[in-house]
């Protein structure tokens, strides 16, 4: 008789290094997260339990909670497991009867196994027994070992009096648990690097308030619709927290710039007016941090000499940049991975506003004697014209 996976067991990474308390928090943050999740993606559960290090999902859809706990930021990796007592001939049947059910023939395998607690037998004694019972055993599979490259594996992991033993893990998104840290303001603009910069910090506890900066009409086809997609595939990694977008009409100060800027410094005087806007974001939200999309280097505006021009508009604020040490194809590989790849190969045109010969040395002295000439009372009066859309209902932090 096949053993039932019954049970899903949830690892996490950093947590697990924390203080007591801060562990003890962290920890029922990600449980309250994996429940809301699973409720999203209609798996039923009957119960999610905490033990030292592990988080366990009882499930009768074992496969479907451990993928959608996998997508939950905190958890490094699910298993869906058969769960058993921890007497030795009890884990070798199981162990066996799972070999028979799943192994394909003529392939090589392996068995780990780890404990916690005291036992008569070491965690070795579970590797070399399970594999002599399913290696002699089992001869019409005509299985070989191979301990490096395993083709099959059983893993058992030994709890005191209850043993896991899996042949399948599924990768987590890692990170820490949602709203183990403040809200950022996350920029998005409808390309490929502001959704990965947004992603990596909200996998860092951060809850994000996205904001777009509508270019129209200085753009032959606007990317904010793009931009609200990128946001919402975004926000289906948060749970139990409200998720909200800003679209900002970005066209009196835009015009300002226009105006009254050099060409080559439109880039410049525009990027810091973006800043500008998503500071009153941040005062409204009461967030920490801003988050932006610029790579070193990437784009004429984004030289480490023009970084610094644009970073002094706002001094209030840390203003990070997650991607700014990546390779682009580091970035084209991630925006795959959480869905927003395609979505910014929507967007057909870009702004026509970047000058053919931009400045890439610009310096804070030369901006701010252009930006005498302008009135940055609309920052305000655009922030008051802000569409707001809830992307995604929940607890509103504080």
């Amino acid at each position: 008789m096949m053993p039932v996976y019954s049970t899903v067991l949830l690892r996490f990474g950093e947590i697990g290094i924390k203080s007591k308390q801060t562990r003890r928090r962290m920890t029922s943050l990600l449980t309250k997260h994996v429940g809301t999740a699973l409720k999203a993606k209609g798996v039923s559960f009957s119960k999610i339990r905490q033990e030292y290090g592990r988080i366990f999902i009882e499930t009768e859809k074992a496969a479907e909670a451990a993928k959608a706990a996998s997508q939950v930021f905190g958890i490094v990796s699910a298993s869906p497991v058969v769960v058993v007592s921890s007497d030795m001939d009890t884990i070798l049947a199981t162990g066996g009867a799972m070999a028979k059910e799943q192994f394909a023939k003529g392939s090589t395998f392996a068995v780990d196994a780890r404990r916690i607690g005291t036992h008569e037998y070491t965690s070795q004694d579970i590797r070399e027994k399970l594999g002599e019972r399913i290696f002699e055993g089992l001869p019409e599979l005509n299985l070989k070992v191979n301990l490096a490259a395993p083709e099959e594996s059983i893993y058992v992991e030994v709890r005191d009096d209850t043993a896991y033993l899996f042949t399948e893990t599924v990768k987590g998104v890692g990170g820490m648990p949602t709203g183990s840290q403040g809200k950022a303001i996350c920029t998005i603009s409808g390309g490929l690097d502001s959704p990965v910069a947004s992603y990596k910090v909200m996998k860092r506890g951060c809850i994000p308030v996205f904001a777009h900066f509508d270019n129209d009409p200085y753009l032959d086809n606007s990317p904010k619709d793009v931009a609200i997609k990128q946001a919402r595939k975004l926000a289906e990694y948060i749970h139990d927290y409200e998720v909200k977008m800003y679209i900002v009409p970005h066209g009196l100060d835009l015009a300002q710039v226009i105006q009254h800027s050099p060409e080559k410094m439109i880039c410049i005087c525009c990027k810091r007016n973006m800043l500008r806007l998503a500071r009153e974001i941040a005062i409204i939200e009461d967030a920490d941090v801003i988050v932006t999309g610029e790579i070193i280097g990437e784009q004429a505006s984004q030289t480490s000499k023009n970084l610094r021009a644009i970073n002094t508009a706002v001094c209030d604020y840390p203003i990070l940049r997650p991607c700014a040490g990546d390779d682009k194809v580091d970035i084209e590989h991630l925006a795959a991975e959480i869905g927003t790849y395609s979505l910014a190969g929507e967007v057909s045109s870009c702004c026509t506003l970047p000058p053919r010969y931009p400045e890439v040395k610009a310096s804070v002295k030369d901006v701010e004697s252009i930006e005498k000439a302008f009135d940055l009372q609309v920052i305000s009066e655009q922030i008051s014209r802000a569409e707001i859309i809830i992307l995604k209902p929940g607890k509103r932090y504080h």
